[in-house]
């Protein structure tokens, strides 16, 4: 008697956990006698053995990012602002030099990683990775200069450097290290009053 109410309360658990992952009659896990055998990962329902789904991944490149790095990368040009006055005064400057950047990515790039690098860095292009930012026009404009002051106006690009990884992903969900890449692309301009 007592051996039946421990066999009872131990069907009971299983059925209780089973229950929980997929719908199975009590008579068909394990039950001694039944014809029918439990193992780890299995569970036997309605005479054919379920097993527990193995993970699945759509295959496909993918890009891991290690490190960013911004810098600013100047065109050369300068202009000097002096205020040798004890009052703040206007003063116009004037940069002309025609400049311009590139794109530079050390690795093949695949249609898919043009489309990461051009949302990395914030850009909308309409070509390749040759496409370049120019500054091909003269800025001239006013600024306040303090007293006793001296200002130097530079401009040229703001810049982003990306070091990172692209892996493979199979369709068991395991990843693969392909090759590292350092990608340079402007994504603005500056100037500045120093």
């Amino acid at each position: 008697m007592k051996s039946s109410k421990a066999k009872q309360a131990r069907i009971a658990a299983i059925g209780t956990g089973a229950a929980a992952l997929v719908a199975v009659p009590a008579i068909a896990l394990g039950v001694s006698g039944s014809g029918h055998s439990s193992t780890a990962g299995q569970v036997a329902a309605h005479g054919k053995v379920v097993r527990a789904a193995s993970p699945h991944c759509d295959p496909g490149w993918s890009v891991k990012v290690q490190r960013k790095v911004n810098y600013r990368k100047s065109t050369g040009e300068r202009d000097k602002l002096i205020n040798k006055s004890k009052r703040s005064v206007k003063r116009t400057y004037t940069l002309t030099k025609q400049a311009s950047t590139k794109w530079n990515v050390s690795v093949e790039a695949s249609a898919s990683f043009k489309a990461w690098i051009f949302a990395e860095v914030n850009v909308k292009v309409g070509g390749g990775l040759e496409k370049s930012e120019s500054i091909t026009t003269t800025q001239s404009d006013e600024t306040t200069v303090p007293p006793k002051t001296t200002l130097v106006v530079t401009r040229g690009f703001e810049m982003r450097k990306i070091y990172g990884n692209s892996y493979y992903t199979w369709s068991n969900c395991k990843t693969g290290k392909y090759k590292s890449f350092v990608l340079t692309a402007p994504h603005g301009r500056y100037t500045s009053f120093k």
